[in-house]
């Protein structure tokens, strides 16, 4: 009677093929035997398959000192896999835990494992989240928002719809900011926080450059990502472009005393606690909160 331990590999990954798609399932065949987790465990290349025919990529990494462990300077698809399932379990925002839902029959018909350049003809969708982060809510409360101006994006290869406003640099930096309790409004704050979100990929297709045009058609962005440009690519694109100024200065700081007087904590001490949680990626930073601290 055959095992599983005596099957060949190819046999094995014929399986494999069938749960693509299927992160839980995936994670759980390769715990089904020490054969299966000796085949699957070998090639990371598998796991990066899998993750990509589930719609989530990698991000890429912000630079990090040579000093860096290389296991924090890169995170491998097999603990990516696992940190998505998991997160799941634990994030109670629907639009992250199940955030290629808008996405998961194309997936399941498109024939490829990894990203494929594209023709100009070929219709190109940006992700949902890109329109629910970036740009301003009818929802938000009232006050002062400032877009980042003239930018209208165009995405590259091929034309999207016309986005319902120009990006909002108050909603963007609201994706850097920690997230006030029980806040709705800032609930992806920081976007890095939530693994699923953030690597969901920026379009679909999946591709691994996008450009931004203007009104003018000036590219004034350019996101680049060899695996795939993923939600957290652009966003991080984005907010290079908000202004380190005394309007969005004093904005982050309104959001701080906030967050600090429903904590009941100073802003030092705020500082220094949400200053421990650098994302799934450990990478994140607070440019806004260190200037508060810094110059109180």
């Amino acid at each position: 009677m055959l095992s599983l331990s005596s099957l060949t590999d190819a046999i094995l990954l014929n399986v494999w093929q069938h749960v693509l798609g299927d992160l839980p399932t995936h994670i759980a065949l390769s715990q089904t035997c020490r054969r299966l987790r000796e085949v699957f465990e070998r090639d990371d290349a598998i796991w990066q398959s899998a993750c990509f025919t589930a719609g989530f990529g990698r991000p890429l990494r912000k630079p990090t000192p040579p000093d860096t462990p290389d296991a924090i300077r890169r995170l491998s698809y097999r603990n990516l896999a696992r940190m998505l399932v998991s997160h799941t379990v634990v994030c109670e925002i629907g639009s992250c835990t199940k955030a290629n839902g808008c996405f998961a029959e194309h997936y399941e018909q498109w024939p490829y494992t990894r990203t494929r350049p594209l023709h100009h003809d070929l219709p190109l969708n940006f992700h949902p989240l890109y329109y629910y982060l970036h740009f301003a809510q009818p929802s938000s409360p009232t006050q002062s928002r400032h877009a980042i101006q003239p930018y209208t994006p165009t995405p590259s290869p091929s034309p999207s719809p016309t986005p319902p406003a120009i990006p909002d640099a108050l909603s963007i930096l609201l994706t850097h900011l920690p997230t006030f309790p029980e806040s709705r409004f800032a609930q992806y704050g920081p976007l890095c926080t939530h693994p699923n979100a953030s690597c969901a990929f920026a379009t679909f297709p999946p591709v691994d450059r996008l450009e931004f045009e203007n009104g003018q058609g000036d590219i004034f962005m350019i996101v680049e990502n060899p695996e795939g440009c993923t939600v957290l690519d652009v966003n991080r694109a984005l907010a290079a472009l908000v202004p380190f100024d005394d309007q969005h200065l004093e904005f982050a700081f309104g959001h701080y005393q906030d967050l600090a007087f429903t904590s009941g904590l100073s802003i030092r001490q705020l500082a220094e606690a949400v200053s421990r949680d650098r994302g799934f990626m450990d990478d994140h930073e607070y440019p806004f909160l260190q200037h508060i601290v810094a110059n109180m």
